[in-house]
């Protein structure tokens, strides 16, 4: 025992900073699924992601996997695999797989201190090549199927089997209790103190007939009803949903701003410039596909509580995500911080029940917030310090607000750090290594890799006892029923 305590540093550090496995020289499955033609933009899209792995800016938010170079995975896409059985379905989900891979590509670019071996027009080239050409390769969907692409779990089974997770659950689980108790118990308190509230400058034009316009005509267009609409509308609707934040202010940690590197090697949040972070993802709910608006604040702390509170620390920001119904109405809205801890869950609609508490699972907090809806702006209030959700509701007036800079979520994946060269804010493994709290040292027998380190998108572990991620494509389905078709036509005919 005394070896193994001796060990258990070295084991944690080796936990946070593991790197994903090397790309090997030889990938047997390319050449069973590529043609010689294909050979020279396979190998070229393969050499160039294992050089931005020998250099150390692998993009972790989403998954790719060697046998398809072209292609970046998230949980939403991954979930559709076995439901592909038409050419229609299959080319809509290249090209979301294939865009996502556009994206990540870029930004490892960017990042890359040296460059110059690669044409970026050359590498996009090719992704479009093999993109074009993946639709009539029976072998490459054949070992899609076979052999599916997998996320990187936020979990670690070793840390689990060492700390004794079939015990150690049932000696967290009262102290998990009790923090959620603590959670709700902030929605019947005031307002502390000086409260100061934020919102993007943009003034929306939309109604609801548009916005239920543009998801009925997005809906027939999709082979696979998916709500997917222009870069354009997802601004908009960005724009025309972003909720009124009001933020409990009691010290320069509690004022929202923009991450930069302030070195070529540190970076923080400047709270000069208030910021909001914003990106559009999807989820599945009994047999649709809704649309997620997500929004990201940063704060440069989490204030002590005490002289030692092992949550505190550098960084800190909340991930609120409003899940769309599919008229384009709002549904639900959940927040986790970026530590993926403190999942809140919100009904917006009268016709969503919550299912029966799973006591093998740690449960989010969840609350209804729909009685009385007279308008489309959320107002979410935040506490000081912590940076806790403690109040959502139905803004029916307009307020006076601070503005925020709007920014897509993607720039924190390549950030200016220096002349001429970018950086990630995060780490190949998806961590913000700055971010890094003294909770991981007790909390690690639960298995949630670094607990408290602030993290990407993908990355999110959120529950300590047993196993969910913030990004599930089925996750609502755990928390809600099945919705009654009747009464949601009612509620849509009263609107």
């Amino acid at each position: 025992m005394m070896r193994l305590l001796t060990l258990l540093p070295f084991l944690l550090v080796a936990a946070c900073t593991s790197l994903p496995e090397p790309i090997p020289d030889a990938i047997p499955a390319q050449q069973q699924i590529y043609t010689q033609s294909q050979a020279g933009c396979v190998d070229l899209l393969t050499d160039f992601k294992r050089t931005v792995q020998q250099q150390g800016v692998q993009d972790a938010q989403l998954v790719w996997d060697p046998r398809f170079p072209h292609l970046a995975f998230d949980r939403f896409s991954l979930s559709w695999l076995f439901e592909l059985t038409g050419r229609d379905s299959k080319r809509q989900w290249l090209d979301y797989v294939s865009h996502q891979a556009a994206v990540q590509r870029q930004a490892e670019y960017q990042n890359l201190p040296d460059n110059s071996a690669y044409a970026f027009n050359q590498l996009e080239q090719c992704a479009a090549q093999l993109v074009s050409q993946s639709l009539y390769q029976p072998a490459l969907w054949s070992v899609l199927i076979a052999e599916p692409p997998q996320p990187v779990s936020g979990y670690s089974s070793w840390q689990r089997v060492l700390g004794l997770y079939p015990l150690t659950q049932h000696l967290a689980r009262p102290s998990v209790d009790k923090e959620k108790r603590r959670l709700i118990s902030h929605f019947i308190q005031p307002v502390e103190g000086d409260a100061i509230r934020y919102a993007p400058d943009d003034k929306s034009s939309l109604n609801r007939s548009q916005i239920q316009a543009w998801f009925r005509q997005a809906r027939a267009r999709s082979a696979l009803s998916w709500p997917q609409l222009s870069a354009g509308q997802q601004q908009r609707l960005l724009n025309h949903y972003a909720p009124v934040i009001q933020v409990e202010t009691r010290s320069r940690d509690d004022f929202p701003g923009q991450v930069k590197y302030v070195t070529a090697s540190q970076p923080a949040v400047v709270s000069r410039k208030p910021t909001l972070y914003t990106h559009v993802s999807y989820t599945r709910f009994y047999g649709q596909t809704l649309t997620q608006l997500n929004y990201s604040l940063w704060f440069a702390n989490r204030t002590a509580r005490s002289g030692f509170d092992p949550y505190a620390g550098r960084f800190d920001g909340v991930l609120i995500r409003l899940t769309l119904d599919a008229d384009g109405q709002p549904y639900i809205l959940d927040s986790i911080h970026h530590c993926g801890c403190y999942h809140m869950v919100f009904a917006l609609s009268p016709t969503l029940r919550f299912a029966a508490t799973d006591n093998k699972e740690e449960w989010p907090v969840t609350l209804q917030v729909y009685a009385g809806q007279q308008t489309d702006k959320l107002g979410v209030t935040l506490s000081a310090g912590e940076h806790m959700v403690k109040d959502v509701q139905w803004l029916r007036h307009d307020v006076r607000t601070r503005s925020l800079t709007v920014l897509p979520y993607e720039r924190l994946r390549s950030l200016p750090a220096a002349p001429s060269q970018n950086k990630s804010l995060f780490n190949p493994q998806g961590m913000l290594p700055a971010s890094v709290r003294a909770e991981r040292f007790y909390l690690w027998p639960l298995g949630v890799k670094s607990p408290g380190t602030q993290r990407q998108l993908g990355h999110h572990a959120t529950a300590f006892i047993g196993k969910r991620h913030f990004d599930e494509a089925f996750l609502f389905e755990t928390f809600f029923k099945r919705p009654e078709e009747r009464a949601g036509r009612q509620q849509r005919d009263g609107l």
